[in-house]
């Protein structure tokens, strides 16, 4: 026989209010982090551009790539005029899946931490590397020459090079 006391009643409604409620706010809780997990961050939305120039004294040429979020990549070979070499441009496109990847990798190498130059005091000349990231109002640019600098920037500017090398890219016409 059910129990019919008005106070037994009342405190089992209550029990099952709370545990509706309790269940209601896990539920929510568990699509609140399933929505964060799927969803790249406001620091990573707000990483427009990705660029990688290389360079050095003695070269004929250098290089300067830029990618951009809406999926645009455009690179720069840039000649120097006492080598009698020109610069010429290409264009290619990029997919929304492959820049957001790289800008996951720029802030979990620590891009943003590192300091804005690497290089061996004692060389002037010689190769160099300069990466930059554009987030938001910030402009950050690492300068690199020779082999110094960190490996997280060096696994960076790796993962750059293996994108730009996937990148299928159209000579400018002039």
């Amino acid at each position: 026989m059910a129990n019919s006391h008005p106070s037994i009643k009342g405190a089992n409604m209550m029990n099952s209010i709370q545990s509706m409620r309790r269940g209601l706010c896990a539920g929510l809780g568990l699509m609140a982090l399933s929505a964060c997990a799927k969803s790249p961050g406001p620091a990573m939305n707000s990483i427009t551009e990705i660029s990688i120039e290389r360079d050095c004294s003695g070269c004929a040429n250098g290089s300067l790539l830029v990618l951009r979020s809406d999926g645009t990549a455009t690179l720069t070979q840039v000649g120097k005029v006492r080598l009698g070499t020109a610069d010429s441009a290409s264009r290619g496109t990029l997919r929304r899946e492959d820049f957001d990847a790289l800008a996951r990798l720029a802030q979990s190498k620590g891009f943003f931490e590192m300091q804005d130059v690497y290089e061996d005091p004692e060389l002037a000349d010689g190769a160099w590397v300069t990466t930059r990231v554009l987030r938001g109002d910030v402009d950050k640019r690492v300068l690199r020459r020779d082999a110094a600098g960190p490996e997280a920037l060096k696994q960076f500017e790796a993962a750059i090079a293996a994108l730009q090398a996937r990148i299928g890219f159209t000579p400018d016409r002039r």
